[in-house]
């Protein structure tokens, strides 16, 4: 009797760890991805008692517009699943990367796993921009063209859906020939990320 109390005991506190009680989708309690050459294990927070603070609490804001579902024809909007999909399927092989364009100082306190840190400001900066394009994999022809044959796919995100820096960045890009069909937009952004309780990593 004792044994099986003990038994009943041990599989409520390995159930209590598990990452079955908020899941992602019906199927997908978490995922891993690579970030900074170590992985990470993304979930959602299982404490469904958890309430979102700070500055992506905020609902009042001045001076923001809440951004279209659809910013160009080509251009994917994606949303958390997508993303997650994204990671697995592109990032964690290298044949995508998902960009954050906030300010680094947000980038290094906080930022969804895998993503790296291209601050929007970036875009009027010609000589890093060329390099950006050169390491995604897009090369500047003698003729002034862009080359995108071999262009890394790019998941592009901000603070949120009130915030237009993603839709800035995306659309430098498009100015410059990036391919749209090789650019996928996260409207949500850490907002969104934040209040569906996904990880999140620190980059100090």
């Amino acid at each position: 009797m004792k044994l099986l109390m003990l038994l009943s005991i041990c599989a409520t506190l390995l159930l209590s760890g598990s990452f079955d009680k908020v899941k992602i989708t019906p199927e997908i309690s978490y995922i891993y991805v690579y970030h900074k050459g170590k992985a990470v294990k993304v979930h959602r927070i299982q404490n469904t008692k958890h309430k979102i603070t700070g500055e992506y609490a905020k609902i009042y804001r001045p001076g923001s517009s809440i951004q279209p579902i659809r910013m160009q024809a080509k251009v994917k909007t994606v949303g958390e699943v997508e993303v997650l999909n994204f990671m697995t399927q592109k990032a964690n092989k290298r044949e995508g990367v998902v960009i954050d364009v906030r300010p680094k100082s947000a980038y290094k306190k906080e930022s969804i796993p895998s993503a790296v840190n291209i601050p929007v400001s970036i875009k009027d900066d010609a000589v890093k921009i060329e390099k950006i394009l050169s390491i995604l994999g897009a090369k500047r022809m003698p003729n002034g063209t862009l080359d995108t044959q071999n262009a890394r796919e790019i998941l592009v995100y901000c603070d949120g859906l009130w915030s237009a820096k993603a839709a800035e960045f995306i659309k430098k890009f498009l100015e410059l020939g990036y391919p749209a069909e090789k650019i996928y937009y996260y409207r949500g952004g850490f907002q969104m990320w934040k209040i569906l309780g996904f990880t999140t990593v620190t980059n100090e």
